[in-house]
């Protein structure tokens, strides 16, 4: 996934998942919550989130001498155990052990079978980490990872507020790429 990637895809890739969490939120509320889980576009969209973490995990599971891969992998996990009430957080004891104990197949697990809300908040810690943090995505362009700070300062705003917003980012795309490029 790294390096490779196409800034616009991986930009309609993360528009996508943001997308479908306003939404996800917003049927919450309805009667029809239930019939609308259950549908098979709600389904893809829910598998494309597991598998965009998947692939993250993997870039931080990739490169063992990396610190940054490392730091990453260590504030990620450390994140899943809270989120996943894995360890007691109240005890230092375990979180020098945070990585033996959530094992990269015990990690895949808990992606595959964690409620839609935890992996919304898994997505939400990785964008953080893009955000404020060395790129995993692009560890070595460092225009492709500029680009991609400003592209989530600007879906941090407090201007995208619905899914509309971001649809407005979404149309956008291509003119924001090149004024950022040029």
């Amino acid at each position: 996934m790294a390096e490779q990637v196409d800034i616009r895809e991986l930009f309609f890739d993360i528009l996508d998942i943001v997308k479908f969490e306003l939404k996800f939120y917003r049927y919450k509320e309805s009667p029809m919550f239930e019939r609308i889980v259950k549908t098979r576009v709600f389904q893809q969209k829910l598998q494309k989130l597991k598998d965009f973490l998947n692939t993250y995990f993997d870039i931080m599971y990739r490169d063992e001498e990396s610190p940054i891969n490392q730091s990453a992998l260590r504030t990620q996990l450390d994140n899943i155990a809270r989120l996943t009430n894995y360890y007691d957080d109240l005890s230092e004891f375990y979180t020098d052990h945070t990585k033996v104990m959530i094992t990269k197949e015990k990690l895949q697990d808990l992606i595959d079978y964690s409620h839609v809300e935890v992996l919304f908040l898994i997505f939400t810690n990785i964008l953080d980490w893009e955000h404020y943090k060395s790129s995993l995505l692009f560890p070595t362009d460092k225009a492709k990872e500029k680009i991609l700070k400003e592209f989530l300062n600007r879906l941090a705003s407090s201007e995208i507020k619905d899914v509309e917003d971001i649809i407005d980012l979404e149309q956008a795309i291509e003119t924001f790429v090149e004024s950022i490029e040029a």
